[in-house]
């Protein structure tokens, strides 16, 4: 199992690629979960559609950031959150060596997951797991959201049973809420937190960690690096 985290979609870039060219095969099938979506970010499903659509910006940028690996359009699959049945969205995930969470609403996204009854089948996935933001925390059997314009509560969530014994800061730019959020994570696990800035990005072999970029150790499980 491979887990990649990042706080952007940077998959496409110099780092990424170099780290992850012999990993992500070119014959490999990707299965895009489209359900990190905010409610407010779409009024109607009619306005979902239109931003996910083929020839759609978000569409063009995921397609675009496969490419690199050799990867094509036409082996990219969506699981759309209004159009795919359950048994659908389990085959497409079933079908797929990679597994991408975009970023979003993480809280949001679980909650989709669980409704549609998909959080099995992507915990059973156990190939390649790579996600944006909220598509990275969400990889975590628990998880934190440090407070900002959507979030306005510190709060901790429950994920999916991929990630443990560590936490990781998303969009990390040291503000004051981001470090204030960390301590309380350090409190109550007592665990290493690493934090990625927005052209960093983390890549777990099984038990081993990468760093890349401005990815960073921030808390050991003695306490903050200094």
């Amino acid at each position: 199992m491979m887990n990649v985290l990042m706080s952007r979609g940077i998959l496409g870039h110099e780092m990424m690629v170099e780290e992850l060219k012999d990993v992500l095969k070119k014959e490999y099938k990707v299965a895009i979960l489209l359900y990190s979506f905010f409610k407010e970010q779409f009024q109607t499903e009619r306005d979902y559609h239109a931003f996910y659509e083929k020839g759609s910006e978000y569409y063009e940028k995921i397609v675009s950031a496969f490419e690199p690996y050799g990867i094509q359009e036409k082996q990219l699959s969506w699981v759309n959150y209004y159009h795919d049945k359950k048994e659908d969205a389990m085959k497409k995930i079933k079908d797929a060596d990679i597994l991408y969470f975009p970023g979003g609403a993480p809280d949001l996204m679980m909650e989709r997951i669980i409704e549609k009854g998909l959080k099995e089948v992507i915990e059973a996935h156990r190939k390649i797991y790579i996600g944006s933001s909220a598509g990275a925390m969400i990889q975590f059997e628990n998880y934190h959201i440090s407070s900002d314009a959507e979030y306005p509560q510190f709060t901790y969530q429950t994920g999916l049973n991929l990630l443990k014994g560590f936490s990781i800061e998303v969009h990390y730019r040291r503000r004051k809420k981001q470090k204030s959020g960390m301590r309380k994570v350090f409190r109550a696990y007592k665990h290493p937190i690493l934090t990625i800035p927005d052209d960093g990005a983390v890549v777990v072999y099984d038990d081993e960690i990468i760093l890349l970029g401005t990815a960073k150790l921030t808390y050991t499980h003695q306490g903050i690096l200094r």
